[in-house]
């Protein structure tokens, strides 16, 4: 079975984690025919953490993890730190694959987005 994992950064503000819980949600839905799961993790401040996520899914039978980091830019967090938390998963789940897909700011569909947005907002 095959799961999508988001990673966002975590906020020490409650409100900021449960909006990124709530999108997660929404694409949980629209996402069934592809996945059998979609979850929500953060690197820091909030919970679940990825370690956690990824032992969740593990326990419900998930065999294949592709893993979306929910950074607009390409620093430290999506170069060295979620990489190193997918090579301890991997370590610690030798039995699943883990693939990492390009971060949310790297996607060509951003500037229509932003566009689309800002036409509608004027």
């Amino acid at each position: 079975m095959k799961a999508l994992l988001l990673i966002a950064h975590g906020s020490r503000r409650e409100v900021s984690n449960r909006e990124f819980q709530s999108m997660v949600l929404a694409l949980n839905e629209r996402l069934g025919d592809s996945y059998a799961k979609v979850e929500a993790s953060f690197l820091e401040f909030a919970r679940p953490t990825i370690e956690e996520a990824v032992a969740l899914m593990v326990q419900a039978g998930i065999t294949e993890i592709e893993v979306y980091p929910f950074f607009l830019n390409s620093g430290k967090h999506v170069h060295h730190d979620i990489p190193e938390k997918l090579r301890e998963s991997t370590l610690n789940y030798p039995e699943v694959s883990f693939r990492l897909l390009d971060h949310f700011g790297s996607s060509e569909n951003i500037l229509s987005v932003i566009t689309n947005d800002l036409k509608e907002n004027r």
